[in-house]
């Protein structure tokens, strides 16, 4: 077995590729450590046969001796390909992780959703873990893998019960791993204009501006007033620039699903049974920095619902939504160390007549058509103290009117704070400790003047509801 398990190493080393693992796939491996395993094997090899050529007594005694430290060579020597093979990976995809420890205390009175007038829901300690591994690598020049896997759950118990695909890294759950985000940016040579072709599952939440209040890089092509969440789909990006000679300008096509329906039996095939149809997502994005504004961001968008669901018995689709919004950003702005933003977002309903149970989209009667609109701007104060490693404050407000509703499923807060049909403010201070830590002490308050938040079903009414959250968090990343 051992003499079998030689060759094929040997065969291994002359081929000059390893198997890795069962799927059968490959990775390359320097010629120099091949020689050095190649040059190993072929003494154990001679061992063996040397062993097996031995039939005095003294021989057989000294065979009897000899499996112990070839078992330990053969081991030894398979380790060593193992170490090349995992320095190969490495070399190939870049690792990173974030741990973010959080405690919020919370305070929601008068909700409709928790007893409604004179009721008080309060937690003054809740506590939560995320954990998320970020994977990218350059697989060639024009071929870029971005990932990221999360598990996010509650202290000591499993959390909410997640059923949206949009917000299942998101919100806190079990302890499993769940698909954040896993695509592919593709830039196709010999093209006649500058063309990238982005497919899998998009880098769609946390977009601008909240990169500001997470103290990090932009994370997401949409602004987050109106895309904040988990998406699978395509995106086609066209330069700009070289036509406009505005820095960093070019126009997004994206097409994605918001639901999908699947037949448990056939499931590549529509269930001809199930009332439901797909929700098919287009926009549009069009992004410059701002000419003559230095470190700014500027975005137009448009995106469309088609066939929203009502998710409910006996219910199908119950019409289309649409969405603009203008964003515009800027960093640093006249080197103030202030950074400043604005955001706004118009929705606008087209129901089809139908309704699930007594409701239909953003109306009881399932014909009404409504429109809505929400801003949302916030400053950042980069205060210039290195002893205490130049700290952040900021502050944000959004409004959103009666009828205000958006993609924002997945929010990295506990409370889905754009989706407020009502007044939000909320204020923060960012202390970092090093260039991999840092801690963030935040307050919110939010008035919810009408219902519903974040559902697109029935009239919203009138509300009375107030939050008040007290929250601090730690944040490694590395």
């Amino acid at each position: 077995m051992k003499k079998i398990l030689l060759t094929a190493g040997a065969l291994l080393a002359w081929t000059g590729c390893a198997v890795a693992g069962a799927g059968g796939q490959t990775v390359a491996i320097p010629v120099e450590d091949y020689k050095a395993i190649l040059e190993r094997l072929d003494t154990l090899q001679k061992r063996v046969d040397q062993m097996e050529k031995t039939e005095s007594p003294s021989g057989k005694a000294a065979t009897a001796a000899m499996p112990s430290k070839l078992a330990k060579d053969v081991e030894t020597i398979f380790d060593t390909l193992d170490k090349v093979e995992t320095k190969t990976l490495k070399d190939r995809i870049n690792l990173g992780a974030e741990l973010r420890t959080r405690v919020d205390s919370f305070k929601l009175k008068d909700d409709a959703l928790t007893g409604g007038v004179g009721t008080v829901d309060h937690n003054d300690n809740y506590w939560t873990n995320r954990f998320r591994l970020n994977l990218d690598s350059e697989i060639r020049k024009n071929l870029l893998f971005t990932g990221r896997v999360t598990a996010y759950k509650n202290f000591a118990n499993k959390g909410f019960e997640v059923t949206n695909d949009a917000n299942q890294a998101h919100v806190p759950g079990d302890s499993g791993l769940k698909l954040d985000r896993a695509y592919v940016d593709w830039i196709p040579e010999g093209m006649p204009i500058p063309l990238a072709l982005t497919f899998g599952r998009h880098p769609s939440s946390e977009g601008p501006p909240s990169e500001l209040k997470e103290n990090r890089l932009r994370q997401s092509t949409y602004p987050s007033l109106l895309f904040d969440g988990e998406a699978d789909g395509v995106v086609a990006t066209v330069g700009l620039e070289r036509y406009l000679g505005w820095k960093n300008s070019g126009i997004r096509f994206a097409w994605g699903k918001g639901y999908q329906d699947s037949n448990n039996v056939v499931s590549y095939l529509d269930n001809g049974a199930n009332p439901y149809d797909d929700i098919n997502v287009y926009a549009m994005f069009f992004e410059t920095e701002i000419p003559g504004v230095r470190d700014s961001l500027l975005v137009l968008s448009a995106l469309g619902a088609t066939d929203i669901n009502g998710m409910g018995s006996g219910a199908g689709k119950i019409g289309d939504m649409a969405l603009y919004g203008v964003h515009a950003q800027a960093n640093n702005v006249v080197d103030s160390g202030f950074d400043i933003f604005l955001s706004t977002g118009l929705n606008k309903t087209d129901p089809n007549g139908n309704v699930f149970g007594p409701v239909g989209l953003l109306n009881d009667d399932g014909t009404t058509a409504h429109s809505g609109w929400s801003v949302y701007t916030g400053l950042r104060y980069n205060i210039p103290y290195k002893p205490w490693n130049n700290p952040k404050v900021g502050f944000e407000y959004n409004h959103g009117s009666e009828y205000w509703s958006s993609f924002t499923w997945g929010p990295s807060e506990l409370y889905n704070k754009l989706a407020t049909r009502g007044d939000a403010y909320d204020l923060y201070y960012i202390q970092p400790f090093n260039d991999n830590l840092f801690g963030r002490l935040g307050y919110t308050h939010i008035n919810y003047d009408h219902g519903s938040r974040s559902q697109v079903f029935g009239e919203p009414g009138d509300s009375s509801a107030e939050l008040d959250n007290v929250y601090f968090l730690l944040d490694c990343r590395f």
